[in-house]
């Protein structure tokens, strides 16, 4: 009976870590996605402001933004392969039943795990390469590889957003549930 007892609070207990993480990891998912967006608006709003009424601009305004909307981006593509809210043409697949469904979930995944490990590992070299010769970017004059590494960084979340999926997906198929369709944005 002791055996039986803690095999059954075993799980209990790493479910209850999981939500935790999981929690965790969407909190500084949005706040990250908040600061970007938040950063990208004040920026334009001062740049606004200073060149309409005080007849000067920075060079740094335009490149803060522009660097701020790549990282918003690839933040807000992870968070779209997590909620599986990115576009997708599904008639297909909703026609057939929940092991087609999940058939065609894990054959997705694995085309964009295998996507994102491959342009990942492409999107190193500029990084690399910036990082040996120290470029700097012409307004901020901070070095060019912490902006040239938002695609990597990007695709390394993408990356872990899929795997969350996959497991999420066999979690939900030992229960004898669905696939998760994700979120749909029109109907």
């Amino acid at each position: 009976m002791a055996t039986t007892s803690t095999a059954t609070a075993k799980p209990g207990k790493y479910r209850a870590l999981r939500l935790k993480l999981d929690r965790t990891d969407r909190g500084v998912e949005r706040w990250l996605l908040l600061t970007f967006y938040a950063l990208i608006i004040l920026t334009v709003a001062i740049e606004v402001v200073r060149r309409f009424a005080l007849d000067y601009s920075s060079v740094w305004g335009e490149e803060l933004s522009r660097y701020a909307f790549i990282y918003l981006a690839w933040l807000a593509a992870a968070a779209a392969v997590r909620d599986r809210a990115h576009i997708r043409i599904d008639v297909l697949v909703n026609l057939g039943g929940p092991r087609i469904q999940r058939l065609a979930w894990w054959l997705a995944d694995i085309a964009t795990l295998v996507l994102a490990v491959w342009a990942l590992w492409l999107s190193l070299s500029p990084v690399l390469t910036s990082l040996q010769f120290g470029s700097v970017t012409p307004g901020l004059r901070v070095s060019q590889a912490l902006f040239l590494a938002a695609i990597p960084i990007g695709f390394l979340v993408v990356a872990a957003r899929v795997v969350q999926s996959m497991f999420a997906d066999v979690r939900r198929m030992r229960r004898g549930e669905p696939p998760f369709a994700g979120h749909k944005l029109f109907d």
